[in-house]
């Protein structure tokens, strides 16, 4: 399904549904909003979305702004419903400092995705 552009944001920029879950339980978070960012290396979650539905807790990592500050955030394991598109078993980031989801490389390599800045419009074509 083609998914218009956010406006809100200039330049604007693309934006997908997305869902959490707990792959040991099944348990997901309600859907959002998430910025498709494809110069992030992993995606970012906020979180009080984390919390609704503990996933396993991994490694303590560092979170690099694109400022260059550095601060230690959790890694958290989840199954990504990105659009209807589940995607099973990543490690995401807890951010407490944010209520967006940031959609990082580490999600956005899995399925096949086209970004039509002309029309602006995203889309999952493949997986």
């Amino acid at each position: 399904m083609k998914r218009h552009y956010n406006g809100e944001y200039f330049p604007s920029i693309p934006v997908l549904p997305v869902r959490f879950g707990n792959p040991e339980d099944g348990r997901f978070s309600p859907s959002i909003t998430a910025i498709v960012d494809t110069g992030a290396d992993g995606t970012i979650v906020p979180l009080d979305l984390l919390h609704q539905i503990e996933p396993a807790v991994g490694e303590l990592r560092n979170l690099r702004s694109q400022w260059g500050e550095r601060r230690p955030v959790c890694s958290y394991l989840v199954d990504v419903e990105v659009d209807g598109v589940n995607l099973p078993g990543i490690w995401v980031v807890g951010d407490d400092a944010t209520d967006e989801v940031i959609l990082g490389r580490d999600v956005l390599n899995r399925p096949q995705i086209l970004l039509d800045g002309l029309y602006q419009q995203i889309e999952i074509v493949g997986y």
